[in-house]
């Protein structure tokens, strides 16, 4: 009889995560962006059919499974390590360097990756990120760069990957707890705040269709703030509120369900993601990686799912 077995990735993301109590450690220790982590973590409960960790606004704890699963993972993962120890051979892969914002590394790129490494296994993917000032701390190191404006430097091109567009989004559960047929029915939501981008819930409410909702209705400036885009969504996926959602970013939340739009429509937020390289590629790896990027984004439907 063939073995029932969780998949390998979903197991060690488990184990990272359950023993540092944190799935931005298990990200930094297994080399991976923390969306990446969720989502092994995700397919692992999936496969076991209940829940490994609790997760809180500040953190995630173990439930009961969990912590008996903890000794029994690390002890298998360390007997793999010690049975199949890695070849004294040359290391034959090639490696890229790719620095984008924040939100995006998490939002996008991070749950996409494994589709690009399944195709080129022989490339290893780098991801940087800016810093808090907003500028990448290696930009001459990046073979590519993924940005909110085109680049005027020389040496440097630039390509148009997609517009920025947003939309109000929120749990398909909250949506039908609250009657949220329309904006007129917004009047006791909890609005939910990315603090990189404070502008996104003002702007919405200059619509002429938020006109209706100011000025004693409803406050766009009031609510919890997050302070990332992913956790921003996280939030909303988890019944929290309405949040304004940037679509490429959400894009893969409303084609599973997991959130839902509020509105016909997305507007655009007059910025737009560029792709900037060097002139002339640096390497072949370099060469896939964007031409990879150009087809994904491209080709993403940044309108809602219906």
């Amino acid at each position: 009889m063939p073995r029932k077995l969780p998949p390998f990735s979903a197991l060690k993301a488990f184990e990272a995560a359950a023993r540092n109590g944190s799935f931005a450690r298990a990200a930094v220790e297994l080399d991976v962006t923390a969306t990446a982590v969720s989502q092994h973590v995700k397919g692992m409960e999936s496969w076991l059919g209940e829940a490994l960790f609790e997760r809180h606004s500040n953190g995630v704890a173990l439930t009961p499974r969990a912590e008996r699963l903890l000794p029994e993972a690390t002890r298998l993962l360390d007997d793999i390590a010690r049975l199949l120890p890695p070849a004294a051979q040359e290391d034959q892969t090639v490696s890229v360097t790719i620095s984008a914002l924040q939100a995006f590394a998490d939002g996008w790129l991070g749950p996409h990756l494994a589709d690009f490494q399944a195709a080129n296994p022989g490339v290893t993917v780098h991801v940087e990120t800016e810093n808090r000032h907003g500028h990448f701390e290696r930009e001459q190191d990046s073979d590519l760069i993924i940005a909110l404006a085109p680049t005027e430097k020389s040496g440097l091109l630039s390509e148009l990957l997609f517009e920025d567009t947003i939309m109000p989004v929120c749990s398909e559960q909250y949506r039908d707890l609250l009657g949220l047929r329309s904006e007129a029915d917004w009047t006791s939501v909890t609005l939910l705040h990315d603090s990189l981008w404070e502008g996104d819930w003002q702007q919405w409410g200059q619509l002429p269709t938020s006109a209706a909702l100011k000025p004693a209705a409803l406050d766009w400036t009031v609510g919890p703030r997050y302070p990332n885009h992913w956790l921003l969504l996280e939030a909303a996926r988890q019944g929290r509120g309405i949040a304004m959602a940037h679509m490429a970013l959400a894009a893969s939340s409303l084609a599973d369900h997991s959130l839902v739009p509020l509105a016909a429509a997305s507007v655009p937020t007059g910025q737009s993601y560029h792709l900037i390289r060097h002139r002339g590629h640096r390497s072949p790896a370099a060469i896939q990686l964007r031409a990879w990027l150009l087809q994904a984004l491209r080709t993403v439907d940044h309108r809602p799912a219906v």
